[in-house]
Parts: C-alpha cells; sequence; structure tokens
C-alpha cells in the first residue's frame, strides 16, 4: 500500500516536473515582447532557447548552378541543387538529409559573404567554397576541362522580375585528368 503510494507520488512529481518544464520553455521562446526572464524561477534548471525562424525568417531558396568547357565553349547554366524528398517518414528518420543540408550551409556562409562584401581571394580560401566546389566537381561530365559555379538565391514570392538574384560568381575553375582520377579511386 505504502508502495503504491510512493510510486504514485514519484509519478505524478515526475509528470508534474516534465510539465513545468515544457511550459517554462514554450514561455521562454515567445517573442520578446511576451518574454519573461524565467531563470530567477527555475532555481538554476536550464531552459532551451530555441529561435526557430525569428528574428530573419528563410523567404528564398539557394540554388547550385554549374557550367562547363568541353570543347567547343561552354555549357549553359545547369541546375544541380540537390532534391531532397519529403514525406511523413523523414521527420522520424532521414539520414540522406545530411549532405544537401551541409551543402545548403555552405552555399548560406557563401550568401553571407557575398553579402558583406568580404574578399573573393578570402572567399575562394573558405571551407564553404571548398565544399561547393566539390559538388560542382561531382556534377560535370568526365571530358570537361573546366567549371563553373554559380550561387543563386530564388525568392518564390516575389514578382516574376525580381524572383532570382546572382550571389556568387566562381572563376573558370581547370579540371586535370590526374585530380578527377584520383577521386575515382578515392
Amino acid at each position: 500500500m505504502l508502495a503504491d503510494k510512493l510510486k504514485g507520488g514519484a509519478t505524478a512529481l515526475a509528470v508534474g516536473a516534465l510539465a513545468t518544464h515544457l511550459v517554462a520553455t514554450v514561455l521562454q521562446n515567445t517573442p520578446d515582447s511576451y518574454n519573461q526572464d524565467l531563470r530567477k524561477f527555475t532555481g538554476g534548471w536550464p531552459l532551451p532557447g530555441w529561435r526557430f525562424f525569428a528574428p530573419n525568417p528563410g523567404v528564398q531558396n539557394v540554388h547550385l548552378l554549374v557550367r562547363e568547357t568541353a570543347g567547343d565553349g561552354p555549357t549553359p547554366w545547369r541546375d544541380v541543387t540537390p532534391v531532397v524528398p519529403h514525406g511523413w517518414t523523414q521527420v522520424l528518420y532521414n539520414p540522406r538529409s545530411r549532405g544537401p543540408k551541409a551543402l545548403f550551409d555552405a552555399m548560406q556562409q557563401l550568401s553571407v559573404m557575398s553579402a558583406n562584401q568580404a574578399d573573393f581571394a578570402w572567399v575562394t580560401r573558405s571551407l564553404p567554397y571548398e565544399l561547393v566546389c566539390a559538388a560542382s566537381r561531382a556534377a560535370v561530365s568526365d571530358e570537361a576541362r573546366a567549371l563553373q559555379f554559380l550561387l543563386m538565391n530564388v525568392f518564390p514570392s516575389a514578382p516574376a522580375q525580381q524572383r532570382m538574384k546572382p550571389i556568387l560568381t566562381s572563376e573558370w575553375i581547370p579540371l586535370g585528368t590526374a585530380p578527377r582520377a584520383a577521386e575515382a579511386a578515392a
């Protein structure tokens, strides 16, 4: 009998603590005008601070376009942005999202660098640039002698004449046969 009361009390305490934590988390993450500093009420218990889309929600998509030279001049630009299939199971398990997410994050970093007028020589030595360059290399044909990539912001809700805005265009990147053979062997 006493064991049942202790078990029931422990369960009620755990449920109450979880409910309190969830309510405090929601209150902590409301807009600043409603936000209370809850640290004085939590006794040192940390509350997560999530800002999913605020203060700058995403209103554009970043696309990676590539063109190459083979023999008769440059090819037209091709969109090689990875397509990530979306379905209800991806909420629980989505192992194929990491590669496209890493590329998206690299393209976002290059967008930020470009918006802040970073020196182009500095940008070309950055890790995001190298990642986007590697993704571009994977998208060109084996006969290509050089490639060039372009990052393009696409604003789906903008008027038709204002939907696309170029962010960054690379220089022509030579493609030697030795590095491509080494990449294929690896």
